[in-house]
């Protein structure tokens, strides 16, 4: 069945011989092709790297199931560089454990966090679409997105922060997460029109969240006052940072965005949010208030819950008689993008460079200890070597190695020497006063 049939299969995993068909718009499918695998992570073909950030890499991948039917998956794991940072770790496993917990249409799933081979890694949902930041600057060629098509995906997303704020774990309690990361950047359209909010890298307790830290992690632009002050905070943040997505997908330009992190921070905490209507003076008073409310700088004057956006966002949309369906949102959404960025794989993607390929064929072996450094297997040199030397142990009879270890002996022995006489001399000359 095609996308443009009615139903639902062509927007899913048809499951024959390796490929996947799925919606880019509603007259047409693309199938994913069966791509050859680079790799193996845990029990996935890794098919081609999709992202690549300053913590860990993105790939789509694969898994086979018994009856020879496939699902595509994106797997994400720790930069090599920064699997022996135990703090980096931690947070990913932690990003993990929240995410696999959360169950909503809205909200990118976590399907499996694991160790494989030395690589910490998680297997999460494949989102086949475009971040709405991506959206919002594509649109600007086009006049911007259409006002109920913002509406309604800012209202999907207010619904997942509502769920999130509130679910429960298996044990009834609540756990009480606040995503601190909300963003254009964080928000997934899907070619068939879904909307899903996704990664918890920083996702905290509200226990957590009540003591104050002067390391606030976030992107500024979208942390709210108290935030950015490093006062507790509660998910009254996330409706903050909800709403500078709002502000910046109707007025196409970002809100907090300044020369210097200082200046940032000054717009965030003290500046008032300038109206919508400067911007669009097309747009309804009623819709302006609404953005205004979410970007309060007090958390009291703002929307008290996710759910209270939500239902103001629906109630304009009602006013206003639009109704935003799926289908809708792929039509506005498809034709802003061509063939080519519709793609599962951009070109060269399964060229992956850097330590990965290494690791994945045993040539390099990451070690459990996170304190230790990679080992290379025992094997001929190769005109690969200068790919992975950086990670390997340095020779202990290498004699540049021996050289540059003396030459910092010495000098430390020259500082010490000289510290040693500063105080010497400052105690004589106390002394004899």
């Amino acid at each position: 069945m095609s996308a443009g049939e009615d139903g639902a299969e062509g927007w899913g995993d048809d499951g024959e011989y390796g490929r996947t068909t799925i919606g880019t718009d509603m007259f047409g499918t693309q199938e994913v092709p069966d791509y050859p695998a680079v790799g193996r992570i845990g029990g996935f073909e890794i098919l081609g790297r999709i992202a690549r950030g300053g913590m860990a890499e993105l790939y789509l991948a694969r898994a086979r199931q018994g009856d020879g039917s496939v699902r595509h998956v994106v797997v994400k794991r720790v930069l090599t560089e920064m699997q022996h940072d135990a703090e980096m770790v931690r947070m990913f496993i932690e990003e993990g454990r929240i995410a696999r917990r959360l169950f909503h249409p809205n909200v990118c799933h976590v399907y499996e966090c694991g160790e494989d081979q030395g690589l910490t890694y998680m297997a999460l949902e494949w989102v086949h679409g475009v971040s709405l930041r991506d959206v919002i600057r594509r649109s600007q060629q086009h006049g911007g997105i259409p006002v109920p098509i913002v509406v309604h995906v800012i209202a999907k997303i207010a619904a997942a922060l509502e769920y999130v704020h509130h679910a429960r774990g298996i044990d009834g309690k609540p756990l009480a997460i606040i995503h601190q990361d909300v963003s254009p950047h964080n928000v997934m359209l899907s070619w068939k029109g879904d909307v899903k909010l996704l990664d918890f890298g920083i996702a905290k307790t509200s226990a957590q969240a009540q003591i104050a830290s002067d390391r606030p992690q976030g992107k500024y632009e979208y942390m709210s006052p108290e935030q950015l002050r490093g006062a507790p905070i509660d998910a009254r943040s996330d409706i903050f940072a909800l709403g500078v997505c709002l502000h910046e997908a109707l007025c196409g330009r970002s809100l907090h965005g300044r020369e210097s992190l200082p200046m940032i921070m000054s717009a965030v905490v003290e500046e008032p949010a300038p109206s919508v209507r400067s911007v669009r003076p097309e747009l309804p008073e009623a819709l302006d208030r609404i953005v205004a409310k979410a970007l309060a700088k007090a958390p009291e004057e703002r929307f008290q819950s996710a759910a209270e956006m939500q239902r103001a966002l629906e109630a304009w949309l009602d006013q206003a008689g639009q109704n935003v369906s799926e289908t809708r949102v792929a039509l506005i959404i498809g034709g802003l993008f061509d063939a080519e960025d519709k793609a599962p794989l951009r070109p060269g993607a399964a060229n992956i460079t850097g330590t990965l390929p290494a690791i994945l064929s045993g040539e390099i072996e990451l070690p459990r200890s996170s304190s230790d450094p990679p080992r290379e297997r025992n094997r001929e040199p190769s005109l690969s070597d200068s790919a992975t030397r950086t990670l390997v142990d340095e020779d202990p009879d290498d004699g540049g190695a021996k050289h540059e270890r003396s030459v910092s002996l010495g000098v430390i022995g020259v500082s010490i020497g000289v510290a040693l006489v500063i105080l010497i001399t400052a105690w004589m000359f106390l002394a004899v006063r």
